[in-house]
C-alpha cells in the first residue's frame, strides 16, 4: 500500500502563539490504494481519479524550476494517472486525518499529459466534494487561478495569463489567514491578496481536471493547530481537578466511525484508537471501573442532548486503600457533567 509518512511535526512556541509543520513523505509500498491518511474524491462526472505514488526527477529545494535544473532528486512523487476524458470531472485526493484553518500549504506540481486538459492545483478549506476552494494551473488555457466551490457551482475566477509548459516542475503556495488568501507560484505572488468569508476552516489536498495526468512533489503545510472544544474541555478539567493522573476524550469523526483520542492531558496520546471498554462506551453507555495496586481508571459515556452517548471519557486516579467502584465514579462523574452540558451533538467536541 502507498502510504504517507509525517516526518516531523514541530510544536514550538513564537510570541506566545504556537506554530506546527507537517511535512509528507510519499513511499511506494503497493500503488492500488491511495496514500495512508487520505481519501480519493470526485466533483463531477466520470471515473474516480487514479492515484500513485511513482518515482520521478524533483527539483531540489533551492534549484531554479527547470527542465534543464542540474540538481535534481529522484524520489517518490504523487501522480494522478487516470486519463477519463469526461470534461466536467475533477479528481481530488485530500488529505483526511486534519481539519486547518490558518496555514501556508504548499507543493511542487507538473503537468504531464492530457487531451482535453493539462491542470493540477492545491485544494483548501475543502467542506465536502461540492464546497471548497481551489487554485490551479493550466497548460492548455495558459493560465493560473482561484476558484471557490459553493454547492457545486463555480464561482467566477481570478485568472491571470502565465506560461505554463508541460514536463516542467513549478511550485504553488497558498497562505490562509481567517478570511485573506495569498497565492504564490514558484515563489512570486500571482494575485493581489485575495479575501473570501465563505469557509473559515477544512481540509486540504490534491486537484486535477478531466484526463489530466499530473503530479505533485514535496507538499508540506506550516499551519497554526487549532484548539478544537474538546481540548479546551480538559484544560478546565485539569484546572478544577489538578490531581488527576490522566484525562482523555475518545471520539469518533462520524457516527459510527472508530473513535480516537481527540483530546489528552497527554498530547503524546491524541490519534489512538479506542479500545474494546472504549467502545461499549460509546454504543452501549456502559460504564467501566478497574483498579490495581497504583491507579483506578473509569470509562465513562459522554452523552448528547438526547442522552444518546457520542463520544467517551477515561479518567485515571490514584488508587487508595479502601477505594471502591461508587467513591471513584463519585469522583469521575463531574469531570462528565463539566463537559456534557456544552454537548448538544457529536460535532460540538470538535468545533
Amino acid at each position: 500500500m502507498a502510504r504517507v509518512l509525517y516526518l516531523y511535526l514541530v510544536l514550538c512556541a513564537v510570541d506566545s502563539l504556537s506554530a506546527a509543520q507537517l511535512f509528507f513523505d510519499f513511499e511506494t509500498v503497493d500503488s492500488k490504494q491511495p496514500p495512508l491518511g487520505f481519501a480519493s474524491v470526485l466533483e463531477g462526472g466520470g471515473k474516480p481519479g487514479l492515484w500513485k505514488v511513482i518515482e520521478d526527477e524533483v527539483p531540489g529545494y533551492f534549484s531554479a524550476f527547470s527542465k534543464d535544473s542540474a540538481n535534481v532528486q529522484k524520489k517518490p512523487v504523487l501522480a494522478q494517472l487516470s486519463e477519463d476524458l469526461t470534461d466536467e470531472r475533477h479528481p481530488m485526493l485530500i488529505f483526511e486525518d486534519d481539519t486547518f484553518k490558518n496555514g501556508t500549504f504548499e507543493a511542487k506540481f507538473k503537468l504531464v499529459k492530457g487531451i482535453i486538459e493539462t491542470m493540477a492545483g492545491l485544494v483548501f478549506r475543502y467542506q465536502d466534494p461540492q464546497n471548497y476552494y481551489y487554485v490551479r494551473a493550466s497548460g492548455i488555457g495558459q493560465s493560473f487561478a482561484f476558484f471557490k466551490v459553493v454547492n457545486g457551482q463555480r464561482g467566477e475566477p481570478v485568472m491571470i495569463s502565465r506560461e505554463i509548459e508541460t514536463g516542467q516542475w513549478y511550485k504553488v503556495s497558498v497562505k490562509m489567514d481567517g478570511a485573506e488568501f495569498t497565492v504564490r507560484l514558484n515563489d512570486e505572488p500571482a494575485f493581489p491578496t485575495l479575501t473570501d468569508h465563505t469557509f473559515t476552516q477544512g481540509k486540504i489536498g490534491f486537484w486535477t481536471k478531466s484526463d489530466s495526468v499530473s503530479y505533485f512533489a514535496d507538499p508540506r503545510l506550516d499551519y497554526e493547530p487549532r484548539v478544537i472544544p474538546a481540548e479546551r474541555w480538559i484544560e478546565e478539567a485539569l484546572k478544577a481537578f489538578p490531581r488527576l493522573l490522566e484525562l482523555d476524550i475518545f471520539a469518533p469523526a462520524e457516527p459510527g466511525q472508530q473513535a480516537k483520542v481527540i483530546a489528552s492531558k497527554d498530547v503524546g496520546r491524541k490519534g489512538q484508537i479506542e479500545d474494546e471498554v472504549v467502545k461499549a462506551a460509546i454504543t452501549e453507555g456502559k460504564r467501566h471501573y478497574e483498579r490495581n495496586k497504583k491507579t483506578t481508571r473509569i470509562t465513562l459515556p459522554l452523552a448528547d442532548r438526547n442522552g444518546d452517548p457520542v463520544a467517551a471519557l477515561r479518567v485515571e486516579i490514584k488508587s487508595f486503600a479502601g477505594q471502591t467502584r461508587a467513591n471513584a465514579l463519585t469522583r469521575a462523574i463531574p469531570i462528565v457533567e463539566l463537559m456534557q452540558r456544552q454537548i448538544l451533538d457529536l460535532k460540538d467536541l470538535y468545533q
